[in-house]
């Protein structure tokens, strides 16, 4: 459980403990070219802790641009006051998230959640052949290495499921996908977010298609 001395009780028996801090270690270089920690964060200064929904927030630990990584410069590329969002072609994103259990999530669910991370496009993207199965349904075009650090969560996408337990990694490749937590505890995962070259779900579907009809005899 992702706990802390502060507890939450919360209606179904449900306890949601307090946020905890994302401990973030960055290395750098000296004016020697001599490898040194350049940061060490008792919490990742990038950090979201939702207000209406218990236990919910993520932690943006570090970002980076498509094209050239540097490794000279000093600069904090996921500075306190920085919004980053989901990745653009080539860029990247790791981020820290908690996802509460189910039970704790408002009735306007789908609407609180992509309030809270200004993703309704995502939301939207994602939902075409997701049935509103779960409120978490979103789509992002990018390659997600998702990694459960913390507790039990469940994959949906369009057609199955799987749950995951720590330790457990998905290669999240711009489906249509929700997380759910069906436990009565905190969800921690890290996620390592790509930007991809934008293709729609129809895209995909006549590229296979065509794929298909040419490897006919």
């Amino acid at each position: 459980m992702v706990a802390d001395a502060a507890a939450l009780p919360l209606r179904g028996g449900v306890t949601v403990s307090t946020r905890k801090p994302v401990r973030r270690v960055v290395t750098g270089h000296d004016d020697q070219g001599r490898a040194i920690i350049l940061r060490d964060d008792a919490d990742a200064p990038n950090t979201f802790t939702s207000e209406t929904i218990p236990g919910f927030g993520a932690s943006v630990v570090w970002s980076t641009p498509g094209g050239v990584i540097d490794h000279v410069g000093d600069d904090d590329t996921a500075p306190a006051d920085a919004k980053i969002d989901f990745p653009g072609v080539g860029e990247t994103v790791v981020r820290i998230a908690d996802f509460p259990p189910d039970a704790v999530y408002p009735e306007n669910a789908s609407e609180a959640v992509f309030d809270e991370i200004d993703g309704h496009d995502e939301r939207d993207a994602g939902s075409a052949h997701s049935r509103a199965k779960h409120f978490w349904f979103h789509r992002t075009e990018s390659i997600d290495y998702a990694v459960v650090l913390e507790g039990e969560i469940t994959l949906l996408v369009d057609e199955g499921e799987v749950t995951m337990g720590p330790g457990d990694v998905a290669i999240q490749r711009a489906t249509a996908h929700a997380w759910s937590n069906r436990t009565d505890q905190v969800c921690r995962m890290m996620f390592v977010l790509i930007g991809t070259e934008p293709i729609s779900p129809d895209e995909i579907a006549a590229q296979r298609a065509g794929a298909v009809a040419g490897s006919t005899p």
